[in-house]
This record gives structure tokens, C-alpha cells and sequence, in this order.
């Protein structure tokens, strides 16, 4: 038998090198380092995307509810403002604002430009965020209330449908002139009652921006320096016989209004004027629609981000707009401006 030679060279080699090692090592850092740069882009990309999504969101809500109050305000239940009085005798609202401001007037709408400090007293200086609109809108609620319904603390309409109508408090129903009595106080059925008349509760609403989200710290119930600084649209809503504070939605920076005046009488705007302007021509009772911008925050900040821009919003002298520039502390917020024009159709109706 023959045998075979072993194979001549160098034995084989088992395993890796020390270099091809590291070679490996450095590809895989530089594999990891490109996944982790990609993890973090998208992260942050859906962090703006979820951040945007939820100023998204609160604008819808928060231009729902101004919209329905501006659009409801100066509804009077069948009769024109110009024909509302008010019973002798009311009791007075608590926490209740003053002049063209307060609770109970036979009048649909009425603002104030902002000011450097609170522009009406029933907003406390602490709470008020400068430079930012007050819009204040009354109406009668949409349903009728039977008059067994009628509670003592809270504030009616009660109309004679096309004549004539009056504010008074529930405790003194019974003392309504005879044209306006119902047969009796104790029906609980409004589709058994006198057609021609009917009862509503009256609605009033201030609307504002707060400078803090939350109360909860140093001084109850007033922003000061142990609060955050979240900026936050509230109202003031008549509630029985009180003004009662809500927070609508927090995060709204800015609120411009500007007022679209009937100059002719044809029911449509004919000039734009912010509130100063307005109340100076003695025109609330000839506006037929607000324009209103809405300038929305995120509620974080975003550390890469800068925030310099200047902001044009309705709400400026004849017309113009009014010009915002973000405030160096607040720089690093997301914003985005809402713009709506509203019809206050009771004002449009012919």
C-alpha cells in the first residue's frame, strides 16, 4: 500500500485575526451608530407630528365652542334686543363684570382690546395674559323652559314671540307684567303651554386668556410665580346667579379679534374694526360677524427649535392686522395660527 504524503505549507487557519476583529467591530459601530441616528430622526419626527396632531385637536375643539356662542349670540327667542328690558329688582350676579361687560344687558356681543393689563376688572391683573382680546357674547339658550321649570337663582327671557321681551331673575316670575304671565307656574310641558310666549335661560360668556394653566400652586385660584406658565383660554359663564371661571383649553397663546360693522343696513359687514374702534362709533348693535385669529402652542417646548417669527393676526387698527413677535422666553414652543371669519346670525337676519 502506498501511503499519500501530507499536503506541504503553512497549517490551516482557524478562527480571526486581532485586525479583522477590529475591522468588524468599527463596521459594526459605524451599522449602529446609522440605526440609532435613523431611531432618534423618526422619534423626533413623530414627536412633532403627535405634538402637532394634539394643537390640531385643541384648535378644532376650541373653534368649536367660540363659534357656537358667536354665532348664537344676540338670539333673544322671537323678539329683537331693541324691545328686551329688565325687571325691577333683579338681584345682583355674583363675581359679575361692569358696564357694556356685565351679565345681564339686551345685548349680543361686546370686546375689549388687549391691553398691557387686565382691560376689565371682573379679570384678575394676576390671571390676565397681556395684550390678548376679551370677547364677551349673551343670548338666550335654544330650548324653552317650561314655566314650572323656572328655578329661583338663575336669570330668564321670558318673550311675548315678535313683541316684546324681559330679563328678569326666577325668584321674581310672578311679578312679570300681565302680557308676559303664563297661565300658571307650575306646567312642566312647554308644548302645553301659550304658543306666542315662551321662556329661556340667558346665556353670558367672557372669554380670555389666562397666563397659567393651573392655580393649584402658591396663591389659590391666581397665577403667580409658583404656577406654570401655560397660557390658557378661559370664559366666565353665568351660572344660576354667578359668574363661574372655566378653563376651555390650555396652550392658546394669542386671541385677535376684529368686528365686521353694518354701516348701510344691508346685513353684511362694511368695514373691519377692532373693539376700541367699535365701542368709540357706538356700533355693537350693527356687527354682523367677527374675524378671529387663534395663535396655538404645543405644551411642550422642543429644545432644537427657535421660535423668532412675527405673527400677523386680525385684530389691528382699521382693519390691520395686529402683529405679534414670540417673546425670547417662549422661543422654543411650536405654534401655529388659526384664522376664522364667524357670522353672528341673529345679527344677519333680514
Amino acid at each position: 500500500m502506498t501511503r499519500r504524503a501530507p499536503a506541504s505549507g503553512p497549517a490551516q487557519q482557524q478562527g480571526v485575526t486581532l485586525v479583522e476583529m477590529m475591522v468588524a467591530l468599527v463596521v459594526g459601530l459605524i451599522l449602529m451608530a446609522g440605526m440609532v441616528q435613523l431611531f432618534v430622526s423618526n422619534k423626533q419626527a413623530y414627536r412633532i407630528q403627535e405634538a402637532s396632531n394634539v394643537v390640531n385637536e385643541n384648535s378644532r375643539y376650541v373653534m368649536d365652542q367660540l363659534q357656537y356662542d358667536i354665532r348664537m349670540a344676540d338670539h333673544w327667542g322671537g323678539v329683537e334686543s331693541d324691545t328686551l328690558t329688565t325687571l325691577t329688582g333683579m338681584g345682583s350676579i355674583s363675581a359679575d363684570c361692569t358696564g357694556n361687560a356685565a351679565a345681564v344687558m339686551p345685548s349680543g356681543v361686546f370686546g375689549l382690546d388687549g391691553a398691557s393689563g387686565t382691560p376689565i376688572a371682573c379679570i384678575p391683573t394676576a390671571d390676565y395674559l397681556a395684550n390678548t382680546d376679551v370677547l364677551v357674547l349673551r343670548y338666550a339658550a335654544p330650548d324653552r323652559v317650561a314655566s314650572g321649570a323656572v328655578q329661583n337663582s338663575a336669570v330668564y327671557l321670558r318673550t311675548a314671540i315678535g313683541r316684546r321681551g324681559m330679563l328678569f331673575e326666577g325668584a321674581d316670575k310672578t311679578s312679570l307684567p300681565s302680557d308676559l304671565l303664563p297661565a300658571n307656574w307650575t306646567e312642566t310641558n312647554v308644548l302645553l303651554e301659550d304658543p306666542s310666549m315662551a321662556t329661556y335661560e340667558v346665556r353670558t360668556i367672557v372669554y380670555f386668556i389666562r397666563r397659567c394653566a393651573s392655580q393649584a400652586r402658591g396663591t389659590a385660584n391666581e397665577c403667580d410665580a409658583a404656577d406654570d406658565t401655560t397660557p390658557t383660554l378661559t370664559r366666565f359663564r353665568l351660572e344660576g346667579m354667578s359668574m363661574v371661571a372655566e378653563d376651555v383649553i390650555a396652550g392658546v397663546e394669542q386671541m385677535q379679534l376684529s368686528y365686521g360693522v353694518d354701516t348701510n343696513g344691508d346685513r353684511s359687514a362694511d368695514v373691519y374694526r377692532n373693539a376700541t374702534e367699535v365701542t368709540a362709533a357706538n356700533q355693537w348693535t350693527r356687527v354682523v360677524n367677527v374675524k378671529m385669529s387663534l395663535l396655538m402652542r404645543n405644551l411642550a417646548r422642543d429644545p432644537t427649535y427657535a421660535d423668532s417669527t412675527t405673527y400677523r393676526l386680525y385684530g389691528g387698527t382699521a382693519g390691520a392686522t395686529f402683529n405679534y413677535t414670540v417673546p425670547a422666553a417662549d422661543q422654543q414652543f411650536r405654534r401655529k395660527v388659526y384664522n376664522a371669519t364667524i357670522q353672528i346670525r341673529n345679527m344677519n337676519r333680514g
